[in-house]
């Protein structure tokens, strides 16, 4: 019973996270068949926010300010290589 308990303090934001990533499943698929387009379309989002939080939750990624802050660091690196690599952009004049 210890060992039941234990697991389930241990996996809480798991079961959370796919009893709502099941939730906006059920719920886009309601939405769906009544037509409601714009609420399947939250449902969707929702169910996708949910399983990337399940995903990094697996990982053990946390995202603190300094891991923002990396991963601010990284793009704007990489979009600056981006543009020193690109050739010149050369466009006819009678084009």
């Amino acid at each position: 019973m210890s060992a039941l308990a234990t697991s389930l303090i241990v996996m809480r934001w798991g079961l959370l996270s796919a009893g709502l990533m099941y939730m906006a499943s059920i719920m886009k698929i309601k939405c769906q068949q009544n037509s409601l387009k714009a609420a399947s379309a939250v449902f969707t989002g929702l169910g996708l926010c949910t399983s990337c939080w399940f995903v990094t939750g697996l990982l053990g990624i946390d995202f603190t300010l300094q891991n923002w802050q990396s991963m601010a660091n990284i793009a704007t690196d990489a979009f600056n290589y981006a543009l020193q690599q690109s050739p010149d952009i050369f466009i006819p004049n009678n084009f």
